[in-house]
């Protein structure tokens, strides 16, 4: 695993744990697709859309 997969995955992580009521929800819908497609949490987040991207992004402001 290279540098730039941990750095992904810590920051992923760090989200996920200071996550507000609301980003969790949204995590949690990233975390249904993961465990219904077989990938992992971190390969669904990474290929997210745009918009959902730029949802987590206000939400993790909030």
């Amino acid at each position: 695993m290279s540098q730039i997969e941990r750095d992904f995955m810590r920051d992923v992580d760090e989200l996920v744990l200071s996550a507000s009521s609301e980003l969790k929800a949204k995590l949690a819908e990233i975390d249904v697709q993961a465990q219904l497609s077989g990938k992992s949490f971190y390969d669904v987040y990474s290929s997210l859309a745009d918009e959902d991207k730029r949802q987590i992004i206000i939400l993790a402001k909030k």
